[in-house]
């Protein structure tokens, strides 16, 4: 037993009495009768979108990879996307770790390298999130602007007026961290550990890969339609349920930021997304907490069921693709 053991064993145990507490909490009743009457032909619809995103997110992958000199097999780069958010089911951040191994075999490209691409394409994705709240806050602005300013706007400057020496204290503290840093760089050798200093750099080129692109237009591009896609299908399943189908496309846009506040909790299965969405749903459109509930379960176990199946089938077949390269 060590300490990543017991962290991941309490983190499973976490997310079981949150499963545990969910199930406790949701009127099954109801929500069985709203998902046995769900529009499969939206739900197919949600399925078709969402798989042309993540194949956008791999042809994506290819475009910080290609100009560094390891141009990835379109193929086998969304395989390797969708067998990471099979892992991610079960790990919650494991995924991403996974994707990259894989194409480290498949694409002979050095996994420290493709790590940096990876941590590269999450920091587009936050930029791009910030752009779904903005334009969320356009086309939504009187239900989310009453959702920020009650939940996250208010408390926080009343936080921040009521304990104005934190501010110092943290001002302070980042201050010391500077200047400690500084002088410790600079009282360092030349030398460094070859190995550490290898995956360092490995890493770094990862991460520059963005100052890389032949074509950044066209980056942005496919990154707007990766979230579009997001959007779109969390339209379709908003339309596939008769508790939800009253609500516009405007309403994705706030779906999104509600999943992704949801993600941002690191547990497993995206046991913080039914929380999020339910709550949000709620504060925000005014739903009752029985329809609230009843679509961040559907939603929930859609996700999942899309990461297990869509997941595993490309996992099964990028075990295919290793094993026909091995063999050549």
């Amino acid at each position: 037993m060590n300490r990543k053991t017991i962290t991941n064993v309490l983190l499973l145990v976490l997310t079981a009495l949150i499963f545990l507490w969910i199930g406790l909490k949701t009127d099954w009743t109801a929500t069985w009768k709203a998902v046995v009457s769900s529009d499969l032909k939206w739900v197919g619809a949600s399925v078709a979108v969402m798989i042309f995103a993540h194949w956008l997110r791999g042809y994506r992958w290819n475009m910080l990879t290609a100009p560094v000199g390891y141009p990835l097999n379109a193929k086998r780069s969304f395989y390797a996307v969708m067998s990471g958010y099979l892992i991610n089911v079960a790990t919650s951040r494991g995924g991403e770790v996974v994707r990259c191994a894989m194409a480290a075999k498949t694409e002979k490209a050095p996994a420290d390298l493709l790590i940096g691409t990876v941590v590269t394409e999450r920091l587009v994705d936050m930029l791009m999130l910030l752009l779904v709240c903005v334009t969320g806050l356009i086309f939504e602005f009187e239900v989310l602007y009453g959702f920020f300013g009650n939940f996250i706007l208010t408390p926080l400057i009343f936080f921040l007026s009521d304990s104005p020496y934190i501010l110092v204290a943290l001002g302070l503290l980042a201050a010391i961290a500077f200047f400690y840093f500084t002088f410790r760089k600079k009282k360092k050798t030349d030398k460094a550990p070859g190995k550490l200093a290898t995956l360092l750099s490995g890493f770094s080129k990862g991460l520059k890969t963005i100052f890389a692109l032949e074509s950044p237009a066209l980056f942005f591009l496919y990154s707007a339609g990766i979230w579009f896609c997001y959007m779109l299908s969390g339209y379709c399943l908003l339309q596939s349920l008769p508790v939800t189908a009253h609500m516009g496309f405007g309403s994705s846009i706030s779906l999104l930021i509600f999943s992704a506040v949801g993600i941002a909790i690191p547990l497993p299965a995206g046991a913080g997304v039914w929380g999020a969405i339910s709550f949000g749903l709620q504060a925000v459109y005014a739903l009752n907490t029985k329809d609230a509930e009843t679509f961040g379960i559907f939603n929930l176990a859609y996700q999942n069921l899309f990461s297990i199946i869509v997941g595993g089938i490309c996992y099964l077949l990028m075990m295919l693709e290793m094993r026909k390269i091995k063999t050549a």
